[in-house]
């Protein structure tokens, strides 16, 4: 039986990603090895069908706050002998450690997911309380508080979360969302220039900056960074819905 290859190295990612990073990954790479998208193209990606298994294997339990807690904890289950539903049984039956920050950080995960963002917000609390240099749980408070509509607060979370670590892309394209809905367009611009700077890719800052631009009035600017979205993802539905209501003034989607 071939070995399974890591996880995070399959996805590109980091065991700190945050979910949104490893989910921006996840669909560049599922974009790129698709099946259906390399009819075309068998002699660069021959295996594009496997790997994108792999993948799709890979973000299923990376995206997955429980299921990611246990892998980093035990790995791939086949060589232990334990099937992976029997691992994450066995996970759940474990006693949650209180004085485990990244415990506290994982649960918070887990009812962001859920959208259950003021308790998502109190276990974050408690993160921090244990280990305040924890960047990943101040970015996920100031989340958690943007879909709260708390934006000033959120501002205040992502900016701890960016002295820690101003490498941060989703952090400052939650910054700039949260500046957005503040009506501070030149300010959210500057907060897409970097996560843009950090991620050229990322096509969600690039969509969120043409809401910016738009909402300025910089129209052809505003079209110019819809175009840059669509170049990288082309399956972006927001993205064109927002391009086809440039220059029209109605709110735009923010992703």
């Amino acid at each position: 039986m071939a070995t399974k290859r890591d996880y995070y190295e399959v996805l590109g990612v980091t065991k700190s990603s945050s979910p949104d990073e490893v989910k921006q990954q996840y669909r560049k790479l599922a974009l790129k090895f698709h099946p259906d998208r390399n009819q075309s193209n068998r002699n660069q990606f021959s295996d594009a069908g496997e790997h994108f298994k792999e993948i799709s294997e890979a973000y299923e339990v990376i995206s997955d706050p429980e299921k990611k807690q246990v892998y980093d904890q035990y790995g791939h289950a086949d060589g232990d002998g334990y099937s992976s539903e029997e691992i994450f049984q066995r996970a759940r039956r474990r006693r949650f450690n209180s004085n485990d920050a990244v415990a506290w950080n994982y649960k918070g995960r887990a009812l962001y997911n859920l959208e259950k963002y003021d308790e998502a917000i109190m276990c974050y609390n408690k993160a921090l309380e244990i280990d305040p240099g924890n960047a990943d749980s101040w970015n996920n408070k100031g989340r958690a508080m943007y879909f709260l509509v708390k934006y000033r607060e959120a501002i205040a979370s992502l900016n701890k979360a960016l002295e820690i670590d101003p490498g941060n892309a989703v952090a400052w394209n939650y910054k700039g969302r949260a500046m957005y809905h503040l009506d501070k367009y030149d300010e959210a611009i500057k907060c897409y220039d970097k996560a843009i700077g950090i991620d050229p890719k990322d096509a969600e800052a690039w969509n969120n900056k043409g809401n910016a631009l738009n909402s300025l009035g910089r129209y052809d600017e505003s079209i110019s960074s819809y175009d840059k979205a669509t170049k990288i993802d082309p399956i972006y539905t927001g993205v064109w819905n927002n391009k086809g209501l440039a220059r029209q003034p109605v709110p735009l989607e923010l992703s």
